[in-house]
Protein backbone atom coordinates (compact mmCIF):
# COMPACT_ATOMS: atom_id res chain seq x y z
CA UNK A 1 0.00 0.00 0.00
CA UNK A 2 1.19 3.50 -0.82
CA UNK A 3 1.51 6.44 1.22
CA UNK A 4 -0.97 8.35 -0.30
CA UNK A 5 -3.52 5.57 0.00
CA UNK A 6 -2.67 5.45 3.73
CA UNK A 7 -3.24 9.22 4.30
CA UNK A 8 -6.43 9.39 2.18
CA UNK A 9 -7.59 6.30 4.48
CA UNK A 10 -6.52 8.00 7.74
CA UNK A 11 -8.54 11.19 6.55
CA UNK A 12 -11.40 8.99 6.06
CA UNK A 13 -11.14 7.56 9.52
CA UNK A 14 -10.82 11.31 10.91
CA UNK A 15 -13.90 12.76 9.34
CA UNK A 16 -16.20 9.73 9.69
CA UNK A 17 -14.83 10.18 13.74
CA UNK A 18 -15.50 13.83 13.77
CA UNK A 19 -18.81 13.78 11.75
CA UNK A 20 -20.28 11.23 14.27
CA UNK A 21 -18.31 11.75 17.71
CA UNK A 22 -16.86 14.93 18.01
CA UNK A 23 -19.26 17.20 16.82
CA UNK A 24 -18.83 20.30 19.56
CA UNK A 25 -22.97 21.40 18.86
CA UNK A 26 -24.55 18.29 18.99
CA UNK A 27 -22.64 17.53 22.19
CA UNK A 28 -23.15 20.44 23.45
CA UNK A 29 -27.24 19.96 23.00
CA UNK A 30 -27.27 16.49 24.33
CA UNK A 31 -25.42 17.98 27.81
CA UNK A 32 -28.09 20.77 28.06
CA UNK A 33 -31.00 18.22 27.53
CA UNK A 34 -29.54 16.14 30.36
CA UNK A 35 -29.43 18.77 32.56
CA UNK A 36 -32.79 19.85 32.21
CA UNK A 37 -33.78 16.10 32.44
CA UNK A 38 -31.79 15.95 36.14
CA UNK A 39 -33.49 19.23 36.94
CA UNK A 40 -37.09 18.43 36.49
CA UNK A 41 -36.20 15.03 38.33
CA UNK A 42 -35.22 16.69 41.20
CA UNK A 43 -38.05 19.74 41.20
CA UNK A 44 -39.83 17.05 40.79
CA UNK A 45 -38.88 15.10 43.75
CA UNK A 46 -39.12 18.24 45.51
CA UNK A 47 -42.45 18.88 44.82
CA UNK A 48 -43.50 15.89 46.20
CA UNK A 49 -41.75 16.54 49.31
CA UNK A 50 -43.74 19.47 49.50
CA UNK A 51 -47.02 17.82 49.21
CA UNK A 52 -46.29 15.36 51.49
CA UNK A 53 -45.62 17.59 53.82
CA UNK A 54 -48.83 19.54 53.50
CA UNK A 55 -50.77 16.25 53.41
CA UNK A 56 -49.72 15.44 56.80
CA UNK A 57 -49.84 18.79 58.55
CA UNK A 58 -53.67 18.91 57.52
CA UNK A 59 -54.16 15.19 58.47
CA UNK A 60 -52.84 16.28 62.10
CA UNK A 61 -54.76 19.43 61.88
CA UNK A 62 -57.61 17.55 61.65
CA UNK A 63 -57.16 14.98 63.72
CA UNK A 64 -59.24 15.51 67.10
CA UNK A 65 -56.96 17.13 70.03
CA UNK A 66 -56.10 15.16 73.02
CA UNK A 67 -55.09 17.10 76.23
CA UNK A 68 -52.43 16.16 78.13
CA UNK A 69 -53.26 13.66 80.99
CA UNK A 70 -54.57 16.02 84.34
CA UNK A 71 -52.50 14.76 87.25
CA UNK A 72 -54.72 14.69 90.50
CA UNK A 73 -52.87 15.66 93.50
CA UNK A 74 -51.82 13.40 95.98
CA UNK A 75 -54.38 14.23 98.23
CA UNK A 76 -57.25 16.54 98.63
CA UNK A 77 -56.82 19.91 100.18
CA UNK A 78 -59.71 19.55 103.16
CA UNK A 79 -63.18 19.00 103.45
CA UNK A 80 -65.91 19.07 105.87
CA UNK A 81 -66.91 15.68 107.59
CA UNK A 82 -69.00 16.76 110.27
CA UNK A 83 -70.95 19.12 111.93
CA UNK A 84 -71.51 18.29 115.81
CA UNK A 85 -74.58 19.78 117.57
CA UNK A 86 -73.93 21.87 120.95
CA UNK A 87 -77.09 22.60 122.21
CA UNK A 88 -75.89 22.23 126.02
CA UNK A 89 -73.31 25.26 125.50
CA UNK A 90 -74.53 28.85 125.83
CA UNK A 91 -71.46 30.01 123.92
CA UNK A 92 -69.24 27.31 122.70
CA UNK A 93 -65.82 28.39 121.27
CA UNK A 94 -63.63 25.93 120.62
CA UNK A 95 -60.22 25.78 122.75
CA UNK A 96 -57.45 23.08 121.56
CA UNK A 97 -56.70 19.88 121.82
CA UNK A 98 -54.71 18.48 125.15
CA UNK A 99 -54.38 15.37 126.83
CA UNK A 100 -56.36 13.25 124.45
CA UNK A 101 -59.23 15.18 124.57
CA UNK A 102 -61.00 18.07 122.07
CA UNK A 103 -61.75 21.06 124.87
CA UNK A 104 -64.48 23.66 124.10
CA UNK A 105 -66.02 26.71 126.71
CA UNK A 106 -69.25 26.15 126.97
CA UNK A 107 -69.66 29.76 128.62
CA UNK A 108 -71.56 29.82 132.26
CA UNK A 109 -68.31 28.93 133.89
CA UNK A 110 -68.00 25.54 131.73
CA UNK A 111 -66.10 23.45 129.24
CA UNK A 112 -67.30 20.59 126.91
CA UNK A 113 -64.64 17.50 126.86
CA UNK A 114 -65.05 15.29 122.92
CA UNK A 115 -63.15 12.70 122.05
CA UNK A 116 -61.92 13.56 118.40
CA UNK A 117 -61.81 10.11 117.80
CA UNK A 118 -65.23 9.63 117.51
CA UNK A 119 -67.12 13.52 118.03
CA UNK A 120 -68.93 12.42 121.05
CA UNK A 121 -69.41 14.20 124.34
CA UNK A 122 -67.00 12.68 127.21
CA UNK A 123 -68.76 15.18 129.79
CA UNK A 124 -69.19 18.81 131.21
CA UNK A 125 -66.37 20.49 133.59
CA UNK A 126 -67.55 22.77 135.83
CA UNK A 127 -65.50 26.03 136.86
CA UNK A 128 -65.36 28.67 139.92
CA UNK A 129 -68.40 30.93 138.78
CA UNK A 130 -67.15 33.76 136.92
CA UNK A 131 -64.52 31.83 135.42
CA UNK A 132 -64.11 30.79 131.18
CA UNK A 133 -61.80 27.84 129.68
CA UNK A 134 -59.49 30.24 127.58
CA UNK A 135 -56.05 27.95 126.74
CA UNK A 136 -55.54 24.12 126.96
CA UNK A 137 -51.48 22.70 127.13
CA UNK A 138 -50.96 19.04 127.88
CA UNK A 139 -51.57 18.68 131.74
CA UNK A 140 -53.79 22.04 132.28
CA UNK A 141 -56.61 23.92 131.71
CA UNK A 142 -56.67 27.56 131.92
CA UNK A 143 -59.13 29.98 132.97
CA UNK A 144 -59.76 33.52 133.27
CA UNK A 145 -61.85 35.10 136.05
CA UNK A 146 -62.54 39.04 133.83
CA UNK A 147 -64.37 40.43 136.91
CA UNK A 148 -62.11 39.32 138.89
CA UNK A 149 -58.40 40.34 137.04
CA UNK A 150 -57.46 36.65 137.43
CA UNK A 151 -55.67 33.25 135.81
CA UNK A 152 -56.24 30.12 137.23
CA UNK A 153 -54.53 26.66 136.15
CA UNK A 154 -56.56 23.98 136.58
CA UNK A 155 -57.07 20.05 135.89
CA UNK A 156 -58.91 18.06 133.61
CA UNK A 157 -61.96 17.51 136.32
CA UNK A 158 -61.69 21.27 136.79
CA UNK A 159 -59.81 21.44 139.97
CA UNK A 160 -58.18 24.85 140.11
CA UNK A 161 -54.38 24.32 140.97
CA UNK A 162 -53.13 28.05 141.21
CA UNK A 163 -54.62 31.15 140.56
CA UNK A 164 -52.58 34.67 139.68
CA UNK A 165 -54.09 37.90 139.89
CA UNK A 166 -52.83 40.23 136.80
CA UNK A 167 -53.69 43.69 138.46
CA UNK A 168 -56.03 44.39 135.37
CA UNK A 169 -60.22 43.88 135.47
CA UNK A 170 -62.22 44.07 132.61
CA UNK A 171 -66.24 43.77 132.37
CA UNK A 172 -67.76 42.43 129.13
CA UNK A 173 -70.81 43.50 128.26
CA UNK A 174 -72.09 40.32 125.90
CA UNK A 175 -71.26 37.01 125.38
CA UNK A 176 -69.29 37.26 122.44
CA UNK A 177 -66.71 39.65 124.39
CA UNK A 178 -63.26 38.45 125.58
CA UNK A 179 -61.88 40.68 127.79
CA UNK A 180 -58.70 38.62 128.59
CA UNK A 181 -57.13 36.64 126.05
CA UNK A 182 -54.30 34.19 126.92
CA UNK A 183 -51.51 32.25 124.67
CA UNK A 184 -49.12 29.67 126.69
CA UNK A 185 -45.86 28.96 125.94
CA UNK A 186 -43.73 27.02 128.28
CA UNK A 187 -43.92 28.64 131.74
CA UNK A 188 -44.96 32.15 129.61
CA UNK A 189 -48.23 32.72 130.37
CA UNK A 190 -49.54 35.86 128.17
CA UNK A 191 -52.62 38.01 128.94
CA UNK A 192 -54.14 40.51 126.71
CA UNK A 193 -56.34 42.87 128.23
CA UNK A 194 -59.07 44.92 125.69
CA UNK A 195 -58.45 48.33 125.66
CA UNK A 196 -55.47 48.21 128.19
CA UNK A 197 -52.39 45.86 127.74
CA UNK A 198 -50.93 42.60 128.04
CA UNK A 199 -49.18 40.93 131.26
CA UNK A 200 -46.46 38.39 130.93
CA UNK A 201 -46.59 35.52 133.67
CA UNK A 202 -43.79 33.77 134.89
CA UNK A 203 -46.32 30.96 135.63
CA UNK A 204 -43.25 28.49 137.56
CA UNK A 205 -43.31 31.46 140.10
CA UNK A 206 -46.56 32.75 139.56
CA UNK A 207 -45.88 36.13 139.59
CA UNK A 208 -46.23 39.13 136.53
CA UNK A 209 -42.72 39.33 135.38
CA UNK A 210 -44.08 42.52 132.45
CA UNK A 211 -46.41 44.56 131.39
CA UNK A 212 -46.96 46.34 128.16
CA UNK A 213 -48.83 49.17 127.34
CA UNK A 214 -49.60 51.11 124.23
CA UNK A 215 -47.57 54.52 123.94
CA UNK A 216 -51.32 56.37 123.84
CA UNK A 217 -52.28 53.74 127.02
CA UNK A 218 -55.50 52.86 125.06
CA UNK A 219 -54.29 50.41 122.93
CA UNK A 220 -56.30 47.86 121.60
CA UNK A 221 -54.18 44.55 122.72
CA UNK A 222 -57.45 41.89 122.50
CA UNK A 223 -55.24 39.60 120.43
CA UNK A 224 -52.35 37.58 121.34
CA UNK A 225 -49.92 34.95 120.05
CA UNK A 226 -46.94 33.61 121.64
CA UNK A 227 -44.18 31.50 120.46
CA UNK A 228 -39.95 31.32 120.62
CA UNK A 229 -40.30 33.19 123.76
CA UNK A 230 -41.95 36.41 122.12
CA UNK A 231 -45.52 37.82 121.70
CA UNK A 232 -47.16 39.54 119.62
CA UNK A 233 -50.67 41.59 119.52
CA UNK A 234 -51.52 45.40 118.27
CA UNK A 235 -52.00 48.51 119.35
CA UNK A 236 -53.97 50.66 118.00
CA UNK A 237 -52.19 50.27 114.72
CA UNK A 238 -49.69 47.89 112.93
CA UNK A 239 -48.67 45.31 115.59
CA UNK A 240 -46.46 44.85 118.76
CA UNK A 241 -43.92 42.88 119.28
CA UNK A 242 -43.24 42.07 123.11
CA UNK A 243 -40.17 40.95 124.78
CA UNK A 244 -40.70 39.78 127.96
CA UNK A 245 -36.39 40.08 128.98
CA UNK A 246 -36.41 43.45 127.73
CA UNK A 247 -39.21 44.38 128.90
CA UNK A 248 -40.02 46.30 125.54
CA UNK A 249 -42.53 46.56 122.76
CA UNK A 250 -41.31 46.43 119.12
CA UNK A 251 -43.43 47.77 116.57
CA UNK A 252 -43.89 45.88 113.60
CA UNK A 253 -45.44 47.81 110.39
CA UNK A 254 -47.69 45.76 108.70
CA UNK A 255 -49.36 48.55 106.06
CA UNK A 256 -51.79 50.59 104.80
CA UNK A 257 -52.87 51.54 108.41
CA UNK A 258 -54.91 48.17 109.07
CA UNK A 259 -56.14 46.79 112.55
CA UNK A 260 -55.29 43.04 113.14
CA UNK A 261 -58.13 40.81 113.56
CA UNK A 262 -56.12 37.49 114.20
CA UNK A 263 -52.81 36.00 115.34
CA UNK A 264 -51.00 32.53 115.65
CA UNK A 265 -47.49 31.29 115.86
CA UNK A 266 -46.69 28.32 114.30
CA UNK A 267 -44.02 27.30 111.05
CA UNK A 268 -41.43 29.57 113.50
CA UNK A 269 -43.47 32.33 112.35
CA UNK A 270 -46.30 34.81 113.28
CA UNK A 271 -49.19 34.75 111.07
CA UNK A 272 -51.92 37.98 111.67
CA UNK A 273 -54.96 38.98 109.48
CA UNK A 274 -55.72 42.18 108.67
CA UNK A 275 -59.23 44.21 108.13
CA UNK A 276 -57.96 45.04 104.50
CA UNK A 277 -58.24 41.01 103.62
CA UNK A 278 -54.77 40.09 104.16
CA UNK A 279 -52.78 37.65 106.29
CA UNK A 280 -49.14 38.19 107.36
CA UNK A 281 -46.06 36.38 107.79
CA UNK A 282 -43.83 38.05 110.33
CA UNK A 283 -40.40 36.99 111.73
CA UNK A 284 -39.85 37.40 115.07
CA UNK A 285 -36.08 37.27 114.86
CA UNK A 286 -36.38 40.12 111.99
CA UNK A 287 -39.29 41.58 113.44
CA UNK A 288 -40.68 42.64 110.25
CA UNK A 289 -43.58 41.37 107.97
CA UNK A 290 -41.67 39.01 105.36
CA UNK A 291 -44.63 37.71 102.91
CA UNK A 292 -48.34 39.52 102.76
CA UNK A 293 -50.78 37.18 101.25
CA UNK A 294 -53.96 38.57 99.51
CA UNK A 295 -56.94 36.65 100.97
CA UNK A 296 -59.13 37.44 97.85
CA UNK A 297 -61.12 40.70 98.84
CA UNK A 298 -62.98 38.59 101.86
CA UNK A 299 -62.70 39.69 105.74
CA UNK A 300 -60.08 37.97 107.51
CA UNK A 301 -60.88 36.97 111.10
CA UNK A 302 -59.41 34.08 113.71
CA UNK A 303 -56.43 32.30 112.34
CA UNK A 304 -54.31 28.94 113.41
CA UNK A 305 -51.69 26.93 112.58
CA UNK A 306 -51.38 22.90 112.36
CA UNK A 307 -52.32 20.39 110.36
CA UNK A 308 -50.02 21.04 107.83
CA UNK A 309 -51.25 24.61 106.67
CA UNK A 310 -52.49 28.12 108.15
CA UNK A 311 -56.23 27.95 108.81
CA UNK A 312 -58.22 31.33 108.51
CA UNK A 313 -61.67 31.84 108.87
CA UNK A 314 -62.79 34.36 106.62
CA UNK A 315 -66.58 35.63 107.64
CA UNK A 316 -69.40 34.00 106.03
CA UNK A 317 -68.64 30.89 104.94
CA UNK A 318 -65.54 30.54 103.96
CA UNK A 319 -62.05 28.75 105.13
CA UNK A 320 -58.84 29.33 103.56
CA UNK A 321 -55.74 26.79 103.65
CA UNK A 322 -52.55 28.28 103.20
CA UNK A 323 -49.49 26.65 102.38
CA UNK A 324 -46.63 28.22 104.72
CA UNK A 325 -44.13 27.08 102.25
CA UNK A 326 -45.54 28.74 99.25
CA UNK A 327 -46.99 31.67 101.53
CA UNK A 328 -50.22 31.18 98.95
CA UNK A 329 -53.98 30.18 99.21
CA UNK A 330 -54.07 26.57 98.01
CA UNK A 331 -57.72 25.51 98.97
CA UNK A 332 -60.86 27.34 100.03
CA UNK A 333 -64.03 25.71 101.68
CA UNK A 334 -67.18 27.44 100.71
CA UNK A 335 -70.25 26.88 102.20
CA UNK A 336 -69.61 25.87 105.87
CA UNK A 337 -73.31 25.90 107.16
CA UNK A 338 -75.05 28.89 107.88
CA UNK A 339 -73.50 32.44 107.48
CA UNK A 340 -71.44 33.05 110.65
CA UNK A 341 -69.70 36.18 111.80
CA UNK A 342 -66.22 36.86 112.71
CA UNK A 343 -66.66 37.64 116.55
CA UNK A 344 -69.25 33.94 116.56
CA UNK A 345 -66.15 31.89 114.82
CA UNK A 346 -62.90 30.36 116.76
CA UNK A 347 -60.43 27.76 115.12
CA UNK A 348 -58.03 25.11 116.62
CA UNK A 349 -56.01 22.66 114.88
CA UNK A 350 -55.26 18.76 116.19
CA UNK A 351 -55.74 15.48 116.35
CA UNK A 352 -55.98 15.13 112.62
CA UNK A 353 -58.70 17.58 112.06
CA UNK A 354 -59.32 21.39 112.33
CA UNK A 355 -62.03 22.38 114.22
CA UNK A 356 -64.30 25.62 113.68
CA UNK A 357 -66.94 26.46 116.30
CA UNK A 358 -70.24 28.37 115.59
CA UNK A 359 -71.30 30.14 119.07
CA UNK A 360 -74.33 31.37 117.18
CA UNK A 361 -75.65 28.39 115.80
CA UNK A 362 -74.34 26.07 118.55
CA UNK A 363 -72.42 23.56 116.61
CA UNK A 364 -68.40 22.63 115.80
CA UNK A 365 -67.60 21.67 112.78
CA UNK A 366 -64.63 19.33 112.00
CA UNK A 367 -62.82 19.21 108.90
CA UNK A 368 -60.39 16.56 107.85
CA UNK A 369 -57.66 18.65 106.37
CA UNK A 370 -56.73 15.23 104.25
CA UNK A 371 -60.16 13.86 102.95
Amino acid sequence: MTLDRRMRQAAASVGRYADTEVDPVAMLWRLRAHQRRRSLQATAVALALVAGLVATAVLVARAPHKQPPTTRPPRSLGRVVATIPLPQAAFPRVIGVADGSLWVDGGNATALRLDPRTNQLLGTVRFPAGSRLAAVAEGGLWLVNEAAGTVSEADASGKVRRTVKVGWRYTATSPEEEGFRLAVDGDSVWVAVQLTGVAHLDWGRGTVTARFTDRLGVGRYDVIAAGGGVALTHGEQDTDQLDPRTGKATRIRVGRRQAVQGVAFGAGSFWATGDSDTLMRIDPTRRRVVATIDLAGYPAGPVVVGEGAVWVWGGGRLLRRVDPASKRVVHTLADLGPYLGLEYARLAAGAGAVWLSDAQHRTLIRIDPNG
